[in-house]
């Protein structure tokens, strides 16, 4: 599913009920993948633009030097945008700039849609097929109910990278919320609603 658009309008006294899915396969699962993607993967999820700034691949590379699996790779690339900080009032960048190059080597902080777009390109650059989920947050849990209340500003990017066998798994590179600790399976872990996808 790539969006849902409703029939009506939804108005503020309505409520509608979503239910959503991710990834609960465990690091070391995930470091036993393949390499090798399907052709439908590597056509479409691999591409990045030929005025991609080299530098960004020269930062790739040196962020994902000594990690030798895919998984490690993008766990890499994660941690290491964790460390910008997180800011709404970040300037654009100019008409010709790249946006992912403008945020890693100009801005250094920005919000989700900044940190999802870099670590999809970087892991691209990193031969790790991926793409960019566009959602909300979990939101806030009502008192005493098994609902969470989702508004606008709980919207959210993440990106997803591509592994054989297990489909498409979310990371987190933004550092307001949790970090996706795979090195046990989410299905065993209580906090396993980091992201819901809508």
């Amino acid at each position: 599913v790539v969006g849902v658009i409703a029939r009506g309008q939804i108005r503020a006294s309505r409520t509608y009920e979503v239910i959503s899915s991710h990834s609960a396969a465990s690091g070391p699962e995930l470091r036993s993948s393949s390499s090798t993607y399907p052709k439908w993967v590597r056509d479409r999820y691999l591409q990045l633009p030929s005025t991609l700034p080299p530098r960004v691949h020269t930062l790739t590379r040196d962020i994902t030097r000594n990690a030798p699996y895919a998984y490690d790779k993008a766990v890499a690339i994660q941690e290491f945008l964790r460390t910008y900080p997180y800011d709404l009032a970040v300037d654009p960048p100019s008409f010709d700039a790249d946006g992912v190059d403008h945020f890693l080597f100009n801005l250094r902080r920005g919000y989700s849609d900044y940190y999802a777009s870099a670590m999809a390109v970087m892991l691209r650059s990193a031969g790790i097929p991926s793409r960019l989920a566009v959602g909300y947050g979990q939101g806030e849990r009502e008192t005493g109910s098994e609902t969470y209340l989702v508004r606008e500003n709980h919207a959210h990017a993440w990106p997803e990278a591509f592994f054989p066998s297990f489909g498409w798994v979310e990371f987190e590179p933004t550092p307001i919320f949790p970090s996706l600790n795979r090195e046990e399976s989410l299905l065993n872990r209580e906090d396993n609603n980091q992201l819901d996808e809508f």
